[in-house]
């Protein structure tokens, strides 16, 4: 209404203008010459009319336009809600049975509901491997579609590149013997050391290696060359292979979702089409670039090239205040590079490193120094470390030195299950040897007479899925704990105000009233303002965690859960809360 009212007055005034131009004119000049100047302001007034008319017009259209923009954009947050409450559905509906599958084979493979015979537990390890490999398959879609949803985030740490590329070399190394593939790494700069998010960057070099492997003939080889370029500040990854090629017209598609070039009903090899759109995709995160080279018959080449800054010496970490009191720790590890490294990290605490070079004669030199910690590699070459792992716990002086297994292996389950404390993949960094000890208690009690877990000690566990509510309440029947289970937020709540549990494990997506809110409601309770809470939940999206403690838990878990991780969560949070009491 004002820009009308705006428009109507610029015509009044140049109306006005015009009858008294004209009749200024008039009543000076003759009439030829004052028809021809009113023509001329007539025409100026016109012009300016005009000029008006596409102002206000322009002034519409832009108002038409940015009224489209806003409805654009409030069409597309829908769609970032939408497509992130997908991506939480679709992790909690794959994670919720996966979690009841893994965690029942865990259960019987320690003989919860009694003995198995060889046959029988050889065949519940291929359930377990099978589910493990089909949590594989859906972090790889889960990781994928976050990333296109920006819901990613790099954790970037001082990464050593000999470690990354042994410990992605571990992993494929298995396939490869199979095959009877020979793998080599060759490195200009042995030594050389950048940021970058290592649990990524193995995730990069383990998909182009298998990839490599699996469209190789048996009997060739595959290779990873690493360049460093300080000049430039890139460090190259190169992934060569002697295997099958790749034609020029399928080189476009190879990063493309879901697309296999073996595509066919008679394809031989197996997969998703993921793994190279995951490689280009976390690449890019690093602000890098992966580039291809192929010839049919000859080989393939992808060269990874990321930004690259030297790094010649980090800082060490915090205060060693919040981990427990270790004074002396046994380094059982067959890689000087690996024992150095583990050592430095340890003084750095302000713990004393021994190292052990050998497997044989490991656990006599635990007994004569009667260490605080082990850390121990179970691929020793002279004996196994599942071995001498079986030997500490079997002795009753030694069983309650926490042991933490690192190694190039990714089996935490089979770590965690024979008795190690916490279980570290190669390549580390301090950072997750300081979380692996602020994980453990460390006791300097030597008796096997006291029970571990008091039967006094309650547990209330809240979830809603029947078969992970009886699982894991066995398991945890099985280690001494007194249960009561809830199925709703509401029960969870009255149950608690009733029993006073002296622990609570939390399902957070739970029907009526979720997780979230029982644990708000739960710390307003002066009585419960203390008692520990683990927060368990199969969305794994980011963030969750940061909720989850927000709200009020002490911890969290995503699912699928390991068992013995979760029990040693709970001891060391009953002992916590003994003491403080």
């Amino acid at each position: 209404a004002s820009g009308e009212l705006q428009t109507l007055a610029y015509q009044l005034i140049v109306e006005a203008k015009k009858y008294f131009f004209e009749a200024r004119i008039k009543a000076a000049l003759p009439a030829e010459e004052a028809i021809a100047i009113v023509r001329d302001v007539t025409a100026w007034r016109n012009a300016e009319l005009a000029l008006q008319g596409e102002r206000d017009l322009l002034a519409q259209r832009v108002a038409e336009r940015t009224a489209e923009l806003h409805r654009a954009n409030v069409e597309l947050l829908r769609a970032a809600r939408t497509k992130d409450e997908f991506l939480a559905n679709m992790s909690h509906e794959l994670r919720t049975p996966l979690n009841s599958i893994l965690a029942l084979s865990e259960s019987l493979l320690e003989e919860l509901y009694g003995p198995l015979r060889e046959r029988q537990q050889k065949a519940i390890r291929a359930i377990e491997a099978s589910g493990r490999h089909l949590l594989a398959l859906i972090n790889d879609v889960l990781d994928l579609a976050k990333i296109e949803a920006n819901r990613i985030e790099l954790v970037k740490e001082v990464v050593a590149a000999s470690d990354v590329c042994e410990a992605s070399m571990a992993l494929v190394n298995e396939q490869a013997t199979k095959k009877q593939i020979h793998l080599s790494i060759k490195l200009d700069d042995p030594h050389a050391r950048f940021v970058a998010d290592p649990r990524r960057l193995k995730q990069i070099l383990v998909n182009l290696l298998s990839n490599a492997v699996k469209f190789t003939p048996a009997g060739s080889a595959v290779s990873l060359q690493v360049t460093t370029d300080t000049a430039q500040g890139t460090i190259a990854f190169m992934v060569s292979d002697t295997g099958i090629g790749i034609a020029e017209e399928d080189l476009s598609r190879l990063f493309q979702p879901f697309v296999q070039l073996d595509s066919g009903l008679s394809r031989q090899h197996e997969g998703t089409g993921l793994g190279l759109v995951l490689v280009r995709r976390l690449v890019e995160l690093h602000g890098g670039k992966v580039e291809v080279e192929s010839m049919p018959g000859v080989g393939s080449r992808f060269t990874v090239t990321l930004p690259y800054q030297p790094v010649t010496h980090i800082a060490a970490s915090s205060s060693a205040d919040e981990l427990p009191p270790v004074q002396l720790a046994l380094i059982i590890e067959d890689s000087a590079t690996t024992a150095d490294q583990l050592a430095r990290y340890l003084e750095e605490l302000q713990i004393q490193p021994v190292i052990c070079s050998y497997g044989k004669g490991a656990v006599e030199q635990v007994q004569a120094l009667r260490p605080d910690l082990i850390l121990l590699n179970v691929q020793m070459p002279d004996r196994s470390g599942w071995e001498i792992l079986a030997d500490l716990r079997r002795d009753p002086d030694l069983r309650q030195v926490p042991v933490i297994i690192v190694s190039v292996v990714d089996e935490p389950e089979r770590g965690l299950a024979a008795g190690a404390a916490a279980y570290l993949v190669k390549p580390i960094n301090r950072l997750m040897l300081r979380r692996a000890l602020s994980q453990i208690t460390v006791t300097k009690t030597t008796s096997s007479t006291a029970p571990r877990h008091p039967l006094s000690r309650r547990i209330l566990l809240a979830e809603d899925n029947e078969v992970n509510r009886v699982t894991l309440s066995d398991y945890l029947v099985a280690q001494g704990y007194e249960v009561r289970v809830a199925c709703q937020g509401q029960e969870a709540l009255q149950i608690a105000a009733e029993w006073r549990p002296d622990l609570i494990i939390m399902d957070i997506q739970m029907p009526g009233l979720d997780g979230l809110e029982v644990i708000r409601r739960l710390r307003a309770d002066v009585i419960f303002a203390a008692t520990p809470i683990i927060a368990v939940t199969a969305l794994a999206m980011p963030g969750d965690r940061e909720r989850c403690l927000s709200a009020g838990a002490n911890d969290y878990f995503a699912k699928p859960i390991r068992l013995r991780q979760l029990v040693e969560r709970i001891e060391q949070f009953l002992a916590s809360s003994q003491h403080a009491i």
